[in-house]
């Protein structure tokens, strides 16, 4: 297993945060990536986070976000595979987990449960999972 984790995110200048929500708490990823840092020290997992600004002519996806080289959508539809996620006493079938959708500005978002995020971390520092999206890398 990787000891790092590496987050790249790509957007263009006049974007501030990712456009990554987790659906159950309202965090952003970057908050999620705030509240993690002390497990990531106890664990001795380093923290590499790195902004590329893209000029925005579809040369490049706009507001993407890699962990460890790998697109975090795929990373998150990975890890709702087979799941059923409920909450309380609502539940909600596989293919509404993780949502890709356009932003009132036209920027694609990825909206999942908080777990979801959780897991699309641990699986990109997993050596079996980078194998399997090594086309990405």
């Amino acid at each position: 297993m990787k000891k790092t984790l590496s987050v790249l995110w790509r957007h263009t200048g006049d974007q501030e945060a990712p456009c990554l929500t987790c659906s159950d708490t309202g965090r952003s990823f970057s908050e999620l990536l705030e509240l993690l840092i002390p497990a990531f020290d106890d664990e001795g997992i380093g923290l590499d986070y790195q902004e590329e600004l893209v000029p925005g002519d579809a040369a490049l996806p706009e507001n993407t976000v890699l962990l460890n080289d790998i697109p975090i959508g795929p990373l998150l539809s990975y890890a709702a595979r087979g799941e059923e996620y409920c909450h309380a006493s609502r539940c909600r079938p596989p293919e509404h987990i993780h949502r890709w959708f356009p932003d009132a500005s036209g920027v694609m978002c990825d909206e999942a449960p908080e777990i979801l995020f959780r897991k699309a971390i641990l699986l990109a520092m997993d050596d079996e999972v980078r194998a399997v999206y090594s086309e990405y890398l």
